[in-house]
C-alpha cells in the first residue's frame, strides 16, 4: 500500500526525476559517442581524400634539375612508347656499363658511382626504369620483371650498345638476372649488388609489412599513398635499408619521396610490387653462363647474405663479395669499395679478352680504398680475410673463377 503523506510523495518525485536525469543522460552519453565516432570517421575519411587530391600527377625533371646530382648527363628517349630517362657518362666507344637501379628508387642511387666509373675508362648508362625517377609512368599494368627487361634491352639497341656488362642491385638485379636469362647474347657480364633473384624479399623486413598492405586489394589502393604521402613515413623505411643511418640524410630522402609521393609514382609501385614474381629466375639460374660478379653488404636486412650465398652456389662463373658494415645499398653506403670492385672485375675480365677490345679501359684509378671481406661461397658466414686496394686501383683479395688462376697481384682465394 502507498502511503499518501506529503514527505512520501516528494520522495517518489525525486526519485522520478533522479531516473528520468539517469536516461536523458544515458540516452545522450550513448548520442554523443555515436555523433563523436561519426565526426572521427568524417575526419580521417577527410585526410585520406586531401592526401589523395594534394599529391602531383607526376614529377618533372624540369622542376628538380637544380637539386639533382649531374644533372648534365640526363638524357630521355623514347622505348616502346615508354619515355625514359637515363644519365650518361664517358666516352661513347668505351666498354659500357648499364647500372640498373632497385625498387622504388632511381638513377640517383648511382650518383656517386658513375662518374669514377667513367673515369675508369668505361661508358656509363644509367637509366629510370619504367614507372620509377623522371621516366614515364603508365598505366599499362606492364611492370613485370620481363617488362622491365625488355625495355632495358630495347633502350641498348636505342644507343647501339651491343652486349654491355649489366650492373643491378636489388629489383635491378633481377632485371639484370631476365636479360641474360631470356637474351644470352646481349649481355656480356653481370655485376648483381644484393640482387633479388626470388620472392624471399617479401617476407623480409623492411619490405615485408609494406609488400603485404600493398598486395592486398583495396588496402593497398588505400593505405599505399598514405605510407608514401608523409616524408617521415618515406625516411623511416629507407632508413631500415642503410646499416649507417648517417648516410640517410635529408637530401636522400628528398631524392626517394620526391616522385613516390605522385599519384603515378605511387601506382607505378603498387603495380610493380604486385607483379613481383621472381621464383623462375632462382629456377633458371643455370642459364645465366656469363662471367658474375656478386657483391653484398654485410647487414643487409632485405635480402640477407645468406641469400647471396646461395645464388653463389647457382651461377657457375661468379665471384662474390661481401662489404662490411654495410646494408642493402652498397653503391649508395660505400660507394667507392663498391666502384672499386666493379673496376676490378672488369678489367680482368677484359685482360682476358683480345687486346683489341681492352684499348679503351685506361684512365685513372680510383683511390685505394679498403674494399671487401672475401666469403667462400661454400659458406654461411663472413670469412675473416678483409681486401684493400693497391695503386693500381685492384683489391689485393678478391673471389676468383676456379677454372682460372688469378692475376699475378691478386692472392689466390678459394672459390
Amino acid at each position: 500500500m502507498t502511503c499518501c503523506c506529503p514527505v512520501c510523495g516528494f520522495r517518489r518525485q525525486r526519485r522520478r526525476a533522479y531516473r528520468g536525469a539517469y536516461l536523458i543522460g544515458r540516452n545522450f552519453s550513448v548520442k554523443a559517442k555515436q555523433w563523436l565516432t561519426t565526426l572521427g570517421g568524417a575526419a580521417l575519411a577527410g585526410g585520406v581524400a586531401w592526401q589523395y587530391l594534394k599529391r602531383p600527377r607526376d614529377v618533372r625533371w624540369i622542376d628538380c634539375v637544380g637539386e639533382l646530382p649531374h644533372p648534365d648527363a640526363s638524357r630521355f628517349t623514347v622505348v616502346d612508347g615508354v619515355r625514359l630517362h637515363y644519365q650518361e657518362f664517358g666516352a661513347p666507344n668505351a666498354p659500357a656499363l648499364v647500372l640498373l637501379h632497385g625498387y622504388c628508387s632511381s638513377s640517383y642511387t648511382w650518383k656517386d658511382v658513375a662518374e669514377p666509373l667513367a673515369t675508369a675508362g668505361y661508358r656509363v648508362i644509367a637509366p629510370d626504369l619504367k614507372g620509377f625517377g623522371f621516366s614515364e609512368k603508365p598505366a599499362d599494368r606492364r611492370y613485370h620483371v620481363q617488362d622491365h627487361a625488355q625495355l632495358v634491352i630495347g633502350l641498348l639497341d636505342r644507343l647501339g650498345i651491343e652486349a654491355p656488362t649489366l650492373v643491378g642491385n636489388s629489383f635491378g638485379g633481377a632485371v639484370a638476372l631476365s636479360c641474360a636469362l631470356m637474351w644470352s647474347t646481349r649481355v656480356s657480364a653481370l655485376v648483381l649488388i644484393d640482387a633479388a633473384y626470388n620472392d624471399a624479399p617479401l617476407q623480409q623486413y623492411p619490405f615485408s609489412l609494406y609488400a603485404r598492405i600493398a598486395r592486398t586489394w583495396l588496402v593497398g589502393e588505400t593505405a599505399v599513398p598514405l605510407l608514401m604521402a608523409t616524408r617521415r613515413t618515406a625516411e623511416t623505411l629507407l632508413r631500415g635499408f642503410f646499416h649507417d643511418q648517417q648516410v640517410v640524410t635529408p637530401d636522400r630522402v628528398a631524392a626517394y619521396f620526391r616522385p613516390l609521393r605522385t599519384v603515378e609514382g605511387q601506382r607505378a609501385a603498387l603495380t610493380t610490387a604486385r607483379q613481383w614474381d621472381l621464383n623462375w629466375i632462382e629456377q633458371e639460374l643455370d642459364g645465366v653462363t656469363v662471367p658474375t660478379l656478386i657483391i653484398w653488404g654485410e647487414y643487409d636486412r632485405s635480402i640477407p647474405v645468406a641469400l647471396g650465398v646461395r645464388l653463389r652456389a647457382r651461377l657457375a662463373h661468379a665471384e662474390f663479395v661481401v662489404i662490411p658494415d654495410c646494408g642493402h645499398i652498397p653503391e649508395e653506403e660505400r660507394p667507392e669499395e663498391t666502384t672499386a670492385l666493379i673496376v676490378d672485375f672488369c678489367r680482368r675480365r677484359l685482360a682476358r679478352a683480345p687486346a683489341s677490345l681492352t684499348t679503351s679501359t685506361a684512365g685513372t684509378s680510383p683511390p685505394a680504398v679498403a674494399v671487401a671481406t672475401v666469403v667462400k661461397p661454400e659458406a654461411t658466414a663472413v670469412a675473416d680475410v678483409t681486401a684493400t686496394t693497391d695503386a693500381s686501383g685492384v683489391p689485393a683479395a678478391a673471389m676468383t673463377d676456379a677454372a682460372e688462376a688469378p692475376p699475378a697481384t691478386v692472392p689466390s682465394v678459394l672459390n
